[in-house]
């Protein structure tokens, strides 16, 4: 009689979670879904993060790339400036140098061994 009883016991037991399984089906599927979206959630974020972090790094080399690039524009138009300043000064010399050729020409003399020549040099 007590196997009877335990063996009635356990069918009992039995058909109780069979009755619960097809009552509970959509709410335990509902909650399979809901832990599958976390998971998938919690990879998303994991991803997310992964990518900040790139786009940080990447936006830290633009600027760096951005702050070399101004130093050495500035520096360019320095060198630039500095050889304007070259030129125009090589510029005065040289007329200053055509003015003193065209001065030399008045005072010159064509003919070989003249007293009056500038520079003496014995023509």
């Amino acid at each position: 009689m007590i196997i009877t009883a335990l063996g009635t016991l356990g069918v009992f037991e039995t058909i109780k979670e069979v009755v619960k399984y097809f009552v509970n089906r959509k709410n335990n599927k509902r909650i399979e879904d809901a832990k599958a979206d976390i998971e998938e959630t919690n990879a998303n974020n994991v991803e997310f993060g992964l990518l900040k972090e790139m786009i940080q790094f990447l936006q830290e080399q633009i600027y760096e790339k951005e702050k070399r690039f101004c130093e050495q524009t500035d520096r360019l138009r320095k060198v630039q400036d500095e050889k304007d300043e070259l030129i125009n000064e090589n510029s005065e010399l040289i007329k200053e140098k055509g003015r003193l050729e065209l001065e030399l020409q008045k005072y010159r003399c064509v003919r070989p061994k003249c007293e009056k020549r500038e520079p003496q040099n014995g023509y």
